[in-house]
């Protein structure tokens, strides 16, 4: 497999957003490339910087990219251009303009050929040179191929304007485009958006069977799993990449996820254990050396620093920022008490417009009565509200509002008219705008009530999603829905232009709509303007912190409760008199093979050096685990000391 590019160094920043930091990225011949990554994370930037649409930030070192030899691309974007200025037919020429300009000037020669206008000789050599050409460029066999892909897809009519197509119909055209194009690189953003699912099925068919190479951004989960065998992960500006399908690389998340946790109890376990070895008497004490009583401060402080380093936001203040029109809602000092408890205290917070934001927490710790406080449904103890004028504030709850059995969907929707404006400000006919929804032409004119459960949970968030709002509180709004259907709130979320606050514990949706995390905890808000993904570490650290307070509190009752008959026998009491020289003596052991391995030099390892280096890490690994044994028995006999 040949390399067609390396991008090295990539930096790409705008203001107060990072979008890619020092990022090396190599295409193979022949790769098929899922683009993953939250909103506004760099995807389609990435498309732009392969296509050289986007000059990327001046570095040291500095960017570069390095081709293997002149490859040819073709971008398919998520909004086709000029839709204005083409019928369906000749659309074919925007995207290949070189073509077109030949085309357009040969169109002008034949009309004046008929109408005998001009030195016919010349017009002749001209109209045989820019056959000559076009056939050199292949356009014969391009564009008859893109009218056969048309037809494919079910788009009949050549002739209509482009502007007259529906959104499901312009993306056929953009699919006909790029299976067509003849390029190497076919860069895919968001293809399948607005089709049907047949539609769809024929375009997976087409990319399993091609032999291009392509890089395709996409949310839809199953075209993922079924046509490409590299992920490639925008997080951070940082780019993970993996070889296999998008199935594979949810395994991989999922076991990855596991590793983590397995390293974070690790670490519970250590400062717990610590904890007790420092809590210990003074006799204990003068055993204790100055090295261990420094790992302890050190293991403490490395729990504090795993949630310093998660919160590292970049907070705004769009009130100063010239744009206080985008401002909606504002809080200042929020204070919430009910009796002598206080929920949450002092917090300060703005909601601006386009702002998608996920509110997140321990239950009970306020995130319900912040939510009623913003919808006016409950006062705050202290501080200050603020919101826009004539502001509209939507809320789609938990307990789905009930349905009137005995209308139709078609008079649920069209409330008597045939057309709906939907929250984008569309104008969309009915059944146009339930078929998003999954609900088929003889469907919506059936009664309600000959609808299953989850149709009816499809249907409600239809009603809901048809209503414009400034601001859009949805709480656990996946509870109970389908994955199909919250496949449509995605993507309708995705899309929407206003603001979003939403409370779940659906973590794939969370990052697939989302991009700002607000963790409450402790009364206070914690902003991550990066989103979930980089609220995630301070999460789990919340997490750790919380397991070990349960971990501890137990071991001090057990203490005071132990039953005679489970006090120290004589033997017991030897060997915890014991243990504490044989846990030093280990330690020393395990930081010595530490040690070892640390002075090997990995860039220059020999068939002997790699041996030894292999031998060291088994004696440590079997060290760690006689130190842990250790650890255990010496805590269970300090319960009953």
């Amino acid at each position: 497999m040949s390399t067609l590019c390396t991008l090295q160094n990539l930096s790409l920043h705008y203001p107060h957003k990072v979008i890619f930091k020092d990022v090396t990225f190599t295409l193979n011949q022949g790769d098929k490339i899922g683009v993953l990554g939250l909103n506004g994370h760099g995807k389609s930037s990435l498309f732009k910087v392969l296509a050289g649409m986007v000059t990327p930030d001046t570095t040291v070192p500095p960017f570069i990219y390095d081709k293997a030899r002149d490859f040819t691309y073709f971008y398919v974007p998520q909004e086709l251009p000029n839709v204005e200025d083409w019928d369906v037919e000749n659309y074919f020429f925007e995207f290949h303009p070189a073509m077109g300009k030949l085309k357009k000037r040969l169109d002008v020669i034949n009309e004046k050929l008929g109408t005998g206008d001009g030195d016919f000789d010349k017009l002749i050599n001209e109209q045989s040179h820019i056959y000559e050409e076009l056939t050199k460029m292949g356009e014969d066999k391009i564009h008859a191929q893109f009218i056969s892909y048309l037809k494919f897809f079910g788009v009949e009519k050549l002739d209509r304007l482009m502007s007259s197509l529906s959104g499901g119909e312009q993306r056929k055209v953009a699919l006909s485009l790029g299976l067509s194009a003849p390029q190497e690189l076919i860069l895919w953003d968001e293809p399948t958006n607005h089709l049907d699912l047949e539609t769809i099925q024929g375009f997976e068919e087409e990319l399993q069977g091609s032999r291009k190479t392509f890089m395709i951004i996409s949310h839809d989960r199953s075209l993922l799993t079924n046509v490409v065998d590299r992920i490639v992960h925008i997080q951070q500006g940082k780019l993970r990449s993996f070889s296999g399908t998008y199935e594979q690389y949810l395994d991989f998340l999922i076991e990855d996820q596991k590793r983590r946790e397995k390293e974070l109890d690790k670490l519970s376990n250590s400062q717990r254990r610590e904890t007790a070895w420092i809590r210990r008497g003074a006799k204990a004490r003068r055993t204790k050396s100055k090295k261990r009583i420094e790992d302890y401060g050190n293991l403490n402080k490395a729990i504090a620093d795993l949630k310093s380093l998660a919160h590292k936001s970049v907070s705004l203040n769009l009130q100063s920022s010239g744009r206080k029109t985008k401002v909606l809602m504002s809080a200042e000092d929020l204070t919430l008490k009910f009796g002598e408890r206080t929920l949450f205290n002092g917090l300060n917070f703005t909601i601006a417009k386009g702002d998608k934001i996920a509110l997140m927490g321990r239950n009970g710790v306020g995130k319900s009565s912040l939510l009623k406080i913003l919808l006016g449904e409950l006062e705050q103890t202290a501080g200050k509200v603020t919101r826009a004028a004539g502001l509209d504030v939507g809320y789609f709850s938990q307990k789905r509002e009930s349905l009137n059995e005995n209308e139709t969907p078609w008079k649920m929707i069209g409330e008597g008219i045939d057309f709906v404006i939907s929250n984008t400000g569309e104008k969309r006919h009915v059944a146009s705008y339930l078929e998003n929804f999954l609900f088929s032409s003889d469907e919506i004119k059936r009664p309600i009530h000959t609808f299953s459960g989850g149709e009816k949970n499809r249907l409600q968030l239809a009603q809901f999603m048809k209503n414009s709002r400034d601001i859009w509180i949805f709480d656990e709004p996946t509870n109970d829905l389908d994955l199909e259907t919250i496949g449509i709130l995605e993507e309708e979320l995705r899309t929407y232009e206003g603001a979003l606050i939403i409370v779940g514990h659906d973590r794939s949706f969370i990052d697939n709509v989302t991009d700002k995390c607000w963790v409450l905890y402790d009364g206070k808000i914690e902003n991550f303007e990066a989103g979930f993904s980089q609220a995630e570490m301070f999460l789990e650290a919340l997490h750790l912190e919380e397991q070990m307070k349960k971990k501890s509190t137990p071991q001090v009752e057990a203490k005071n409760t132990l039953p005679a008959a489970d006090k120290m026998s004589n033997k017991e009491r030897n060997r915890y008199g014991q243990i504490s020289g044989e846990i030093e003596k280990l330690e020393k052991k395990v930081e010595k093979l530490k040690a070892e391995l640390a002075a090997f030099d990995y860039a220059s390892l020999d068939k002997e050096k790699k041996q030894k280096m292999q031998t060291t890490q088994t004696h440590l690994v079997k060290a760690e685990a006689e130190l842990e044994k250790l650890f255990a028995e010496w805590a269970e006999l300090e319960t009953k000391l």
